[in-house]
């Protein structure tokens, strides 16, 4: 193993390990980002890839089944990522056990498709040009997903009202909900955070109003 070998298996594995906590924390949503992040990560995957890479039809080959993949399964975890509005407007996220389950799938696929790229002496197809493409893709699809759910939400996620989905959905549950301090203990702490910030720059205002 040479030394840019070793050094994109470090990349790769920080990246995901970045991308697997910040998919299930809940955290808010930038639209602007949800189209950015996909089309960069393209671009530098694209241009990491060599150019004799894509004149194969082999190495094509592999990498068009790595897109599909991805995309198939961007769309199949976008559907497990829960969206919610709070009342202040502002576009929540936050992931679920099958959105890691379905990340773990993505992993399977890479590591199988770069073990058969490798035998058959294909391996610039599953290099980190072609493993950034792909993730690209995947993104696309999953952040398309996520852009629906926000288009078609009617009705922002209240703490009297919290988003509820069926058993199936692969999220956890909602308990009985009895009063405000149930949701508020179930609040995501950096949510709080936020909300406790917008509450300190009202009450600074107030005071040079008064003055």
């Amino acid at each position: 193993m040479n030394v840019n070998t070793a050094a994109n298996i470090l990349l790769i594995a920080a990246a995901v390990i970045w991308i697997l906590a910040r998919q299930v924390n809940a955290a808010p949503i930038k639209s602007r980002l949800l189209v950015l992040a996909p089309l960069l990560m393209g671009y530098f995957g694209i241009k990491d890839t060599p150019v004799s890479t894509w004149k194969s039809g082999a190495d094509l080959a592999f990498i068009l089944v790595g897109a599909l993949v991805s995309i198939g399964l961007g769309l199949w975890r976008g559907g497990t990522i829960r969206v919610w509005r709070e009342s202040d407007g502002v576009w929540w996220r936050a992931g679920s056990r099958s959105t890691l389950y379905l990340w773990g799938a993505m992993l399977a696929v890479r590591a199988a498709l770069a073990a058969v790229a490798d035998s058959t002496g294909h391996k610039a197809a599953d290099g980190l040009g072609p493993i950034l493409f792909s993730l690209a893709l995947s993104f696309a699809a999953q952040n398309a997903v996520i852009a629906t759910h926000m288009t078609g939400a009617s009705t922002p996620a209240t703490p009297s009202q919290p988003p509820t989905y069926p058993a199936s959905s692969g999220f956890p549950q909602q308990p009985t909900y009895r009063g405000p301090s149930d949701f508020q203990q179930q609040a995501d702490p950096r949510h709080e955070r936020h909300e406790q910030r917008r509450a300190d720059r009202r009450a600074r205002r107030a005071q040079r109003w008064d003055r």
